[in-house]
């Protein structure tokens, strides 16, 4: 059943894998995770246990390795890993039962209908389409070319902009965050963008390598708003344009004056200069939309020009 590269020479691992599947919940707990990430609250409802003991079956199954647990924001997803010998392992164990049998089969009815719920839920709402017509007023009809979406979180940016781009980039340091993303956009038909994990203040890509970039509530929330704007203005190509749409509320929080006196300030440690500055209330709150480019870019456009 078992090639080398997955057994183990600690019979003690072993003996915990086996004991800690060998329960008739957390066989099924495993079997609904092997198809995607849950959290406690929703394998509650698909298997019709209580809480305490589903967190009683995960947490034995986390400590033999047959799952992983990681936290996104308020909430904790469990899955199976995601490569390995425990992952094999519990390809092993599963083959054993048939994917068809009743209870089985109803859990996977019941977990598609939480599947369902998340995407009801997570359905483009409150400030998503009041934001795409703002920022539509501001950009005008033209191609955005480049584009890089700087913490693209759940992609709202690249569902708005992202059909008026060449080519598009999503980066995000959180995984489940490129997740969602992947999803929205990819299932919008956005073929063209791409997504990829990385750091916002050390972003992997060469300087001036995009026309546009954007940062959507990005700044109110890091606790250095001006590397991460140094590092959007360095991909920023000379004649490019960045685009931030902030939580008027939260940067004024952090403001020693005003919201929009604190992003200009932002803005011009990190070499760029405000174009615009549109504070706008919409469905979920203040926001404030910021058009800038480059301080230097500009002048070098306009000496070249004839």
């Amino acid at each position: 059943m078992f090639n080398d590269s997955v057994k183990s020479s600690d019979l003690d691992e072993v003996m915990r894998v086996l004991k800690s599947a060998a329960e008739p919940t957390r066989l099924r707990l495993i079997a609904l995770l092997s198809h995607g990430e849950f959290t406690v609250g929703e394998l509650c409802a698909v298997v019709g246990q209580s809480q305490p003991c589903i967190s009683h079956h995960l947490r034995l199954l986390a400590e033999a390795g047959l799952l992983d647990r990681f936290r996104e924001q308020r909430c904790v997803y469990y899955r199976a890993p995601v490569k390995g010998r425990h992952l094999e392992w519990l390809h092993s164990l599963l083959a054993m039962a048939d994917p068809d049998a009743p209870q089985l089969a109803r859990d996977r009815e019941r977990a598609a209908q939480v599947v369902q719920r998340r995407k009801v839920a997570a359905a483009p709402a409150g400030p998503g389409e009041e934001l795409a017509q703002m920022l539509r007023q501001e950009l005008g009809a033209g191609s955005v070319g480049e584009l890089l979406d700087i913490g693209t979180g759940a992609g709202l940016m690249l569902q708005i902009l992202g059909p008026r781009a060449r080519h598009a980039v999503g980066i995000d340091i959180s995984t489940p965050a490129l997740r969602l993303a992947r999803t929205r956009v990819h299932g919008a038909g956005l073929a063209h963008c791409e997504f990829r994990r990385g750091d916002m203040y050390a972003l992997p890509f060469e300087s001036g390598s995009f026309d546009t970039v954007t940062m959507d509530r990005v700044l109110s929330t890091t606790a250095r708003p001006t590397q991460a704007l140094a590092e959007a203005a360095r991909t920023l190509r000379s004649d490019g344009r960045l685009i931030v749409v902030e939580d008027f509320d939260q940067v004024d929080a952090r403001a020693t004056d005003n919201a929009l006196s604190q992003l200009r300030r932002w803005l011009a440690s990190a070499g760029l200069q405000a174009e615009r500055l549109r504070p706008c209330d919409v469905v979920g709150g203040h926001f404030v939309i910021v058009l800038a480019h480059r301080a230097d870019g500009r002048a070098a456009v306009a000496a070249a020009a004839p």
